[in-house]
This record gives C-alpha cells, structure tokens and sequence, in this order.
C-alpha cells in the first residue's frame, strides 16, 4: 500500500487533527525532564531495512514511519535541497566524521539539535553516526515547536514521536526541550553534557548567536566538544548573506584551556 505523505493532504483533512492522531499512534509523552516515551505498533524490519538501504545509497524512504519527518523547503533558501541539493548531505558527512573524531575512545556520548524542527536531517544522521559505530546513547531535541502552545505544535509532536519510536529500538535515549534555557538546565543537573550541538539551518538563532547561542555552549558543551551549524549566511556568528545560492558550514571547538570556542573548520557548499 503506497504511502502517503500527511503533509501533502488537502486542506479540508484537517492536518491539525490528522498530526495530533499521528502523535497518539506512537503513544508520545513528554517528561518533566524532557525524556520522551514512543513506540511504533506498525514498525517492522522490512521497513526499518528499506529506510536504512536508502539512506546508504544517499536517497529517502517514505513509509509509515518516516512519513512525518521533513525540513525546510523554503524556495529562497539556500540550505534547501532544491537550491542546493549538495548541502545538507556534504554537512552531514562532515559532521559525522568530526564527531567521531571526538568520540574515539568514549563508551557514551550524547549530542543536542537545536532549532531541530521536523528531525529529517536529525534522523538521517544519527542513522550514519550509529552505522559508523559512533556509541551515541542520548539525543537532546530542542525547539519552541515542542511548546503545547506552539503553532504547527501538532505536526512536530508527530515527527517528534516517529523519531523517538524509531531509535528506542537502537537504544538511544531520546530528550525534547522546548527552549534552550530548559536544555542547559536539565543537562547540567543532570551532569550529562552533550559532546556535540548542531544547528542546522535556523536563522533565529544566528542573530542571537553571540549574546545567547555562544554563552549557553560555552557552559554546557563537554571540554573539547563541538558545534557544527549549517547555515544560510556566511557564518553562524553575525554572518551576512553572500546574496547567492550558497550554504556555510561551520565547525567550533571548546578549547579546554579557555573555556572558549573556537572556529577549526569552514566550508562553502555551492550548488551543483
């Protein structure tokens, strides 16, 4: 039975309604710490393997429990795969390699997405981090969308319950946040820093980027741990648009010695 995407239903269906049924499918519930609970009735290993030989083959499988995950299709957008299909995957790649730079040698490690949105590209790379043996065990999730209050609340409840459901079965820990002041808080009391944080394609927060993005990291990131942020702008730190088609990555380190990030890679994708 084909797939259909909910997303692409006419209005009249009433996607409010259809996303909030989605939600209930997979039992979503939040706690107070931010740990969800999920599970998918209709998950089988026919489906898990499609979804994965997909994704090793640099391509995407629809099925009922991937149907709800997207990102950014915003037509001005240069992080969006139709103006510039080579970003996101070449930021990925990088991304997974870097991280597992880090990881060597770790038995644990957890990492943050924020401004995470509808956790297509959250999905696809903790799938290459997991298939690269990289020990990920906890994933903080952190988007106002989460907020009950939130407009477009439903449809990232749905996205945020196939993604849990998903790597519960992977063993990875799955934690929703609705700001970043309630992340920093919960992670430092529950002394679980992350070793990585991603930003991916969220303009709100490159213009808070030095006066709150950077001060949070810098207290909760692990020493010698990461942010990696893909933008639209010539950097996540008060970039300016180059005004053409391309998308920024970014690669920071926590030094140790300062306590302070630092930039240790850049690199320009342009499309084609």
């Amino acid at each position: 039975m084909a797939v259909q995407d909910p997303r692409k239903l006419p209005g009249s269906m009433g996607l409010e309604s259809l996303f909030r049924g989605r939600a209930k499918e997979y039992s979503l519930d939040i706690a107070g710490d931010g740990y969800v609970i999920a599970c998918d009735p209709d998950a089988s290993e026919e489906h898990r393997a499609k979804v994965r030989q997909a994704l090793s083959a640099g391509s995407w499988h629809a099925c009922r429990s991937t149907d709800c995950l997207g990102e950014c299709t915003a037509s001005g957008c240069s992080c969006s795969r139709s103006i510039n299909p080579t970003a996101r995957d070449g930021f990925r790649r990088h991304v997974v390699q870097r991280f597992a730079e880090v990881a060597a040698g770790k038995d644990e490690v957890s990492y943050a997405s924020l401004g995470c949105g509808l956790l297509r590209f959250d999905f696809e790379l903790l799938e290459a981090l997991l298939a690269a043996q990289v020990p990920v065990t906890a994933v903080h999730l952190v988007d106002p969308q989460y907020d009950g209050d939130a407009k477009g609340n439903d449809q990232h409840r749905a996205a945020l319950g196939q993604f849990a459901a998903w790597f519960v079965e992977r063993n990875v820990d799955i934690y929703a946040h609705i700001s970043m002041e309630k992340f920093a808080f919960h992670v430092r009391q529950a002394q679980a820093l992350p070793l990585v944080v991603l930003q991916v394609d969220c303009s709100e927060l490159t213009w808070i980027f030095d006066s709150q993005v950077q001060p949070m990291l810098e207290e909760v990131l692990f020493y010698g741990g990461l942010f990696c942020a893909l933008t639209a702008r010539e950097g996540a730190a008060q970039g300016t648009s180059s005004g053409a088609t391309d998308a920024w990555g970014e690669v920071w380190r926590l030094v140790p010695e300062s306590g302070r990030l630092r930039t240790v890679s850049r690199l320009r994708f342009r499309p084609g």
